[in-house]
């Protein structure tokens, strides 16, 4: 019994056996960090507000978005939720997502860094 113990563990952890992770196993959270201009996070969150709902209404594998920041620092963090990385990446080389950016760009004062990651585990 022992000796299983760090399997059953294991699968407890990664959600094998029941529960399979299938739910997950096509989600991905595009998580985009910028420097802004100090004290323009609110101008920046208001311009993504008026903006993004609109850029991602009709994307089928879009799932969620989030806007935080790290006020004391003028960091902006947005964390979106896709379906599928080909999804993103696709939608992330279209005019309507360059043009949209455009509108952001005075507001950056470095590039921003975009990673991709898939979820493995939410709760």
């Amino acid at each position: 019994m022992k000796s299983i113990m760090p399997f059953y563990l294991f699968c407890l952890l990664t959600a094998c056996g029941t529960n399979s992770q299938s739910e997950f196993s096509s989600s991905y959270i595009v998580e985009t960090i910028v420097q802004v201009q100090p004290n323009k996070t609110g101008d920046v969150l208001q311009l993504f507000k008026s903006t993004n709902p609109k850029l991602v209404r009709n994307e089928p594998d879009w799932i969620s978005a989030s806007f935080s920041s790290i006020e004391e620092k003028d960091i902006v963090i947005v964390r979106a939720k896709w379906k599928a990385k080909t999804s993103y990446t696709k939608f992330s080389n279209s005019e309507k997502f360059k043009k949209t950016m455009k509108q952001f760009n005075p507001y950056f004062t470095s590039k921003p860094e975009v990673h991709i990651s898939k979820v493995l585990f939410e709760m």
